[in-house]
């Protein structure tokens, strides 16, 4: 963070960078500018969605006069319920409303449990060629091959210390998931296996299921 001392010339100036420094940890915020009454204002941002880099809108929700419990859905919508939270949701907050006027509000926000929207799964189409993952479907739980395979096909995947689900739903001939170097695992059409990387090479954790 930029220090701003009474000298400076223009002090809006570190403070606006200092605030974009942050701006990340702001997603899913409450919205100070339109939340009032029962009416509750979230920021947007950006976040990565099974891979795959997402713009949020910012928005509103209307809140009823009890406990309210705002959190995500799984198509990434805020969403508000009543009374009990939902355990399908991401929790963002607990919002208390009494005769129209919010009267205590709590920030449950998790950043270990919204990285759950961002190490989702990963579709990867595989048909003529073997495909080396990005580095967004990489940071994937699961990798989701699909596409009719012309032939054994290598799924490569970071030389890094971590597993995948590997789900193969292609068809015609089996993946194989390995590093650019180093032994592999082969999933066959049609199951699910979970593999390993040491580093070096990929093991096998489970067998096809």
């Amino acid at each position: 963070m930029q220090n701003i001392s009474g000298s400076s010339a223009s002090p809006e100036v570190p403070i606006n960078a200092n605030f974009l420094n942050v701006g990340w940890a702001e997603l899913f915020a409450r919205d100070a500018t339109t939340t009032t009454g029962l009416t509750w204002g979230h920021v947007g941002g950006q976040m990565l969605i099974n891979g795959v880099m997402t713009a949020i809108a910012a928005g509103t929700k209307t809140l009823t006069n009890v406990t309210n419990f705002v959190g995500l859905a799984q198509d990434d919508t805020v969403v508000v319920t009543a009374t009990t939270a939902n355990p399908l949701h991401i929790p963002l907050y607990t919002v208390v409303a009494v005769a129209g006027v919010v009267t205590s509000y709590t920030d449950t926000r998790s950043a270990s449990l919204s990285s759950r929207r961002a190490h989702g799964i990963a579709s990867i189409a595989v048909t003529t060629a073997n495909v080396t993952l990005t580095q967004a479907q990489a940071i994937c739980e699961t990798l989701k091959v699909t596409g009719a395979l012309t032939g054994a096909r290598d799924l490569i995947v970071p030389l890094v210390r971590r597993r995948w689900v590997v789900r193969h739903t292609g068809t015609d001939f089996a993946i194989r998931a390995i590093g650019a170097t180093g032994a592999g695992v082969t999933v066959a059409i049609a199951t699910t296996a979970i593999v390993e990387c040491d580093g070096t090479d990929v093991y096998r954790i489970t067998a096809d299921v």
